[in-house]
């Protein structure tokens, strides 16, 4: 679960950075090495860069519902880990799953 604070401390101090280029460090490193990795990352990665933190169209206008369910604690920490590398809320991913399994469950 470090990884995860690692990623939430680099946003609050406005580096930079992707959660995908973060998870690829290695933990330790000198800051000169770090900001290396970082640009020739972003060389290789800019190509694929999407804007994923625009709220979906269908977003503005739906109605929602709040509900409570528990999950294995595996499951949560592996949900929380594709939510920060996708850069997407936890909820819109839960909701694509489920509008995926329901589509395929007809």
């Amino acid at each position: 679960m470090s990884k995860v604070n690692d990623i939430k401390n680099m946003k609050r101090q406005q580096k930079v950075i992707s959660p995908t280029q973060a998870l690829a460090e290695m933990v330790g490193e000198d800051e000169a090495k770090e900001e290396k990795k970082i640009s020739r990352k972003e060389e290789i990665l800019e190509p694929i860069k999407v804007e994923t933190n625009q709220p979906r169209k269908e977003d503005s206008k739906v109605e929602r519902k709040r509900v409570s369910f528990d999950l294995r604690t595996d499951l949560h920490k592996e949900l929380k880990m594709q939510s920060l590398m996708q850069e997407k809320n936890i909820y819109i991913l839960i909701e694509e799953a489920l509008e995926k399994y329901l589509k395929e469950n007809k």
